[in-house]
């Protein structure tokens, strides 16, 4: 085989070798960043909580639920193709069933937002409703998409 045919098979080679290292690279950035996410979300989910169980001034929390709701806004970027690598608590299915994932994350939206209005207004049984909406919302979402820990 003539050298130039070598070089560029090697260089063909070095090329796809290095796109899929940029994939697993993008892959797993993005599983830190959709992990972030989640996380701040459920600190936000426990600063509201315990300000509905101190039953104190709810407006300084409404900004926690409406984190929530901008998240909820962000979860279905955060499941592209080829992000299934590496350590994610994600079952297959997130990435074959998009529709319903994006379902989950509106609901997840609509009910945070619900809940920044209560908190705004400082109106308790209505927050204390919204927060469990809101709670239901995200454990429905992680019983169908969810690895158990």
């Amino acid at each position: 085989m003539p050298f130039r045919h070598i070089f560029a098979i090697a260089l063909l080679a070095g090329g796809l070798a290095g796109t899929a290292g940029l994939v697993h690279a993008q892959g797993t950035d993005i599983v830190i960043t959709r992990e972030t996410g989640m996380k701040d979300a459920a600190k936000n989910a426990k600063a509201i909580k315990t300000a509905l169980d101190a039953k104190a001034d709810l407006t300084p929390v409404a900004a926690n639920a409406q984190e929530i709701a901008a998240w909820g806004r962000k979860i279905p970027t955060m499941f592209p193709p080829g992000s299934d690598a590496g350590k994610t608590r994600a079952l297959p299915a997130i990435w074959t069933h998009k529709a319903d994932l994006e379902k989950h994350a509106g609901d997840l939206s609509a009910a945070a937002d619900k809940l920044a209005v209560a908190l705004k207004a400082n109106d308790a049984v209505a927050a204390a409703a919204a927060f469990k909406d809101t709670g239901a919302v995200c454990a429905a979402c992680h019983r169908s998409y969810r690895r158990p820990e």
